[in-house]
């Protein structure tokens, strides 16, 4: 049976080392004996041979997988590893029963995204926000087409109007959050995409509003955006409060135009952790 040193520190060989025949059969008769020892303990609670819990040794499959996750403790950085593990390879807080299981999310990126164009599926065109009365300012052209700027193709809604006072129409999306969702990206939870013919919003802009459907309140808004280039109106996850996958997300986009300035909403991505 193998010797199993408390503390093994054997140099490195090099081209010029001398061959001790007695120590080198010791090393090939260790190696054969580990080799048997392992062979032996091939199901779970199998003995190893030698006395249990000596230095070096394992006593049975338990602590060898034990031994194991050590291991892997320490090629993470981590200076001790516990017997019940239920945090990550990369983190966790050393309490007692929490070693490391390795999550999806520790070795590969819990990142997400949907992120549709027009048309939207499932969009209307709407003259009120949420069932709420119509302004009456609605004497608008609505119409869908595709801008391409750098050989990027941006497809986009748009609406117009000859009117000098501004006028309104929405764009009325009703949004799933899907089984994967988890909570929403920091700092780029919604990003839509628009432009509007005008720099200054007394001429045209887009607004935004949040409802999350089957409550009243809404939820978050985002108003009087307008610039010449296309841009994302971008909002926080802080705005966005509390979600879950299956909470259907209610977007309306309101296109404000006169004197025949377009205001134009193109893709919504949504940003989120699974």
């Amino acid at each position: 049976m193998a010797t199993y040193p408390p503390s093994p520190n054997l140099p490195q060989g090099t081209n010029q080392t001398q061959v001790n025949p007695t120590n080198w059969n010791t090393l090939v008769d260790n190696i054969n004996a580990i080799g048997d020892d392992l062979v032996d303990a091939r199901g779970d609670g199998q003995e190893f041979p030698g006395v249990d819990h000596t230095a070096g040794q394992a006593t049975d499959l338990d602590d060898v997988l034990q031994a194991i996750k050590h291991t892997l403790a320490d090629i993470s950085g981590e200076t001790n590893w516990y017997n019940a593990p239920a945090a990550s390879l990369k983190s966790h807080d050393h309490s007692s029963g929490e070693g490391g299981s390795v999550p999806w999310s520790s070795i590969a990126s819990n990142t997400r995204f949907r992120e549709i164009h027009p048309e939207y599926p499932g969009a209307v065109w709407t003259t009120s926000l949420r069932g709420a009365s119509a302004s009456g300012n609605n004497t608008v052209n609505n119409s869908t087409d595709q801008d391409v700027v750098s050989d990027i193709a941006h497809n986009y809604y748009e609406a117009t109007s000859s009117e000098t006072s501004l006028q309104d129409y929405y764009i009325a999306l009703r949004f799933t959050l899907p089984e994967d969702f988890n909570t929403w990206a920091a700092s780029n939870a919604i990003q839509i995409e628009y432009k509007t013919e005008s720099g200054t919003y007394v001429n045209c802009h887009v607004d935004l509003y949040i409802y999350k459907s089957g409550t009243a309140n809404l939820i978050a808004s985002n108003e009087d955006n307008a610039i010449t280039a296309w841009s994302s109106i971008t909002m926080d996850d802080s705005a966005l409060g509390t979600w879950s996958a299956g909470d259907i997300m209610e977007i309306y986009l309101k296109l404000e135009t006169r004197n025949d300035y377009y205001a134009r909403v193109g893709k919504l991505r949504l940003n989120y952790t699974s």
